[in-house]
């Protein structure tokens, strides 16, 4: 049995589209050979469940999400989680306020994405979706991320520092613009780890086969020597294995 965990946004879809025809041929003809096929991305479950609700057709095997933070079984059923601690949730929610204002920002959950001054996701097709306040957000237990849009590498960078030296026990998970702040442990390699333990399969290296296209894809792509599509960054094209025109040329190549 072999298996493929690709990122979604900019990898499996086309950055800001729609998910191209091959690679959903390549996903049947893949698991109609009794292959895995999942999805690693820093969406949450609610949001990646938005974009494959357009293509009832496919049927993940298991989703990664929030960067490594919330696994899910094929039904979508929540295998594990790793939450933020609610007392540091706090301190991170009000500290992300002093520096950014009235900047918008996402506060997401095992299941669902609330908003905080309006929605940092709409330039990338994501719809509105249920506003919260910082004090409701502050009290829950069940937060596994923190997004906003920092218009530009180079600001989420800065954020990231910034957050990641006030807190020690977080981790930031950049995609182009946007930063995702999660706890320590919370990546992608870390997530398809935690996925293998979860579901008990047991996948030789060889059979593995990991593809994403930005810096939070870095981490899954050099633990496991993966590859990247041609419409990556070029320090991603430098560090993959092999470059590939789509995510269903990797998978009819390896099938």
């Amino acid at each position: 049995m072999k298996l493929v965990a690709t990122d979604f946004d900019g990898t499996f879809s086309l950055y800001g589209g729609d998910v191209p025809q091959e690679n959903i041929d390549a996903v049947m003809k893949w698991q109609a050979a009794g292959h895995k096929f999942g999805i690693n991305t820093g969406r949450g479950l609610s949001l990646i469940g938005l974009e494959l609700a357009k293509h009832p057709e496919l049927e993940p095997d298991f989703l990664i999400c929030n960067n490594g933070a919330v696994i899910a079984d094929k039904k979508r059923h929540i295998l594990s989680s790793v939450c933020l601690p609610q007392s540091l949730l706090a301190d991170v929610l009000f500290f992300l306020i002093r520096e950014r204002g009235d900047a918008p920002m996402l506060v997401v959950t095992e299941e669902e994405s609330l908003s905080i001054h309006g929605n940092p996701a709409e330039s990338l097709g994501i719809p509105g979706m249920p506003e919260t306040t910082l004090e409701k957000a502050a009290a829950r237990e069940d937060v596994v991320q923190l997004s906003m849009n920092c218009e530009t590498l180079e600001g989420a960078q800065e954020m990231e520092r910034l957050a990641c030296e006030k807190f020690p026990d977080l981790v930031g998970n950049i995609n182009r613009g946007y930063l995702d702040l999660n706890l320590a442990g919370a990546d992608k390699q870390h997530g398809i780890d935690r996925m293998l333990k979860a579901t008990g399969w047991q996948i030789a290296p060889e059979d593995l086969f990991v593809i994403g296209d930005d810096m939070n894809d870095l981490p899954a792509i050099e633990a496991y020597h993966g590859y990247t599509v041609k419409a990556a960054p070029k320090f991603m094209r430098d560090h993959a294995k092999k470059v590939y025109e789509s995510v269903g040329a990797m998978m009819m190549e390896n099938l």
